[in-house]
């Protein structure tokens, strides 16, 4: 609790001189600009001299203020709304964006449940979470471990199994996190591409057989996407799940905001609230998969240039525990909401989509060949600026649109159908 109030004293102390600072910046600014308005002031200001030097004060000005704690950025404890007493489930909790999504619930008071594929990784991180926390002054935090593969229907049944059995035991948060991004090729038992099945069957099977405990608390969905869902297109349901080249990681994330539409359609009027939210550019193991990325070069660039998981996690907390009646869009009248941070949630991502390749005029492959470029700009440039400016540039996570095609109601019921044939379930609701 002395390391908490010496934390909070600090934090005090550093606001307090930021807005001392941002007071006196402001008033100096406007006589600055004032003088910079008249005819000498124009012509100084058109000289390369002024324009070097006010680069370089700015710059330093910035990295100044970051250093003596002036400028800093929202810590993730104080994202969205509270959480105490509230009962969560975060699945891919053992590493990465799930690990923080998991400890920041767990610190703000929830009981966190860690769905994960291991007993060992799953118990090591209970230990370091409760560790963690008492070391931060807060009390030792509700933490379980349950066994969860989402590649395995089985696993997944066994699991929703386990839980109905809990009886009257509620669920608040449900952080369908866990993905997959590069893997060789593979099926399950029953037909499906190993990362459709990964990324969204198995979450969405989750979500299905969890629908009575979670509309009896009017709980919270939280499917974690990317911006990689702007770049493609689903064109038919089935083929996404049992064609290999029809059900690649980009298809899969289009899939999930997809079905967290579908969600917020089917159980919204009883309650229950459904949500994508995009982390950003995120330096996890999601990376480690791919041998182009796991070493060398590129990772280097993305341990340099993409956010750590604290900040990404920023994304989902927000998204797991905004107050929902007061963050309402008049205009989108079906109310599905899409969640995206920093430089991912700017009109320069959000405007356009990035379509391209087979199925597209000459066209809108050139403006998705430039908006991938541009995405792929934004993404090395979001968290640098973030962190030198201490939050005050794309610090904010925002309700966005996502894709044009996310939000074809047709294809997102087609998509919900189909797969509760897959996994032999009723179409309709059962709650």
């Amino acid at each position: 609790m002395v390391t908490q109030l010496r934390t909070k004293q600090r934090s005090l102390i550093s606001r307090g001189v930021e807005w001392a600072w941002v007071t006196t910046g402001a008033v100096v600014g406007a006589i600055w600009k004032g003088l910079m308005a008249t005819p000498p002031g124009k012509a100084l200001q058109a000289t390369h001299a002024y324009q070097y030097l006010e680069g370089v004060l700015w710059s330093a000005g910035m990295v100044f203020f970051q250093k003596f704690g002036m400028f800093h950025l929202d810590h993730i404890d104080f994202v969205g709304g509270s959480v105490k007493g509230l009962t969560a489930i975060v699945t891919g909790p053992t590493s990465g964006i799930g690990k923080e999504t998991a400890a920041a619930l767990a610190r703000r008071g929830a009981k966190v449940v860690l769905a994960c594929r291991s007993a060992q990784r799953g118990a090591a991180l209970k230990a370091e979470i409760e560790a963690s926390t008492v070391d931060h002054g807060f009390p030792k935090p509700h933490v379980e471990v349950a066994l969860l593969d989402l590649a395995s229907l089985a696993s997944v049944r066994a699991f929703c199994a386990a839980w109905e059995a809990g009886g009257k035991r509620e669920l608040h948060i449900l952080v369908n996190n866990a993905g997959v991004s590069f893997m060789k090729k593979c099926f399950t038992e029953e037909g499906v591409g190993g990362i459709a099945q990964t990324n969204y069957l198995g979450p969405y099977t989750l979500t299905r057989l969890l629908e009575k405990k979670l509309v009896a608390s009017k709980a919270r969905i939280v499917t974690v996407a990317s911006i990689k869902h702007r770049e493609t297109r689903i064109k038919d349901a089935k083929a996404f799940l049992t064609d290999w080249r029809s059900g690649y990681y980009e298809h899969s994330k289009l899939a999930n905001v997809l079905m967290a539409y579908e969600l917020q359609r089917r159980l919204g009027p009883l309650g229950v609230t459904s949500c994508a939210a995009d982390p950003g550019g995120v330096r996890s193991n999601i990376w480690a998969a791919s041998p182009m990325f796991k070493a060398g070069f590129y990772k280097k660039m993305i341990d340099a240039c993409y956010s750590p998981p604290e900040d990404g996690a920023q994304a989902v907390i927000y998204a797991a525990t905004v107050d929902w009646s007061k963050d309402k869009d008049p205009k989108n009248k079906e109310d599905l909401r899409y969640y995206s941070r920093g430089l991912f949630n700017h009109p320069i991502i959000t405007g356009l989509d990035g379509l391209r390749g087979k199925g597209t005029s000459w066209g809108q492959h050139l403006a998705g060949v430039v908006w991938g470029l541009t995405a792929l700009s934004c993404s090395l440039v979001d968290w640098p600026l973030r962190k030198i400016s201490g939050g005050k540039l794309f610090g904010s996570t925002k309700r966005v649109r996502s894709s044009t095609g996310s939000y074809n109601a047709k294809l997102a019921a087609e998509l919900w159908d189909v797969s509760a044939e897959l996994i032999k379930m009723p179409k309709e609701p059962q709650a």
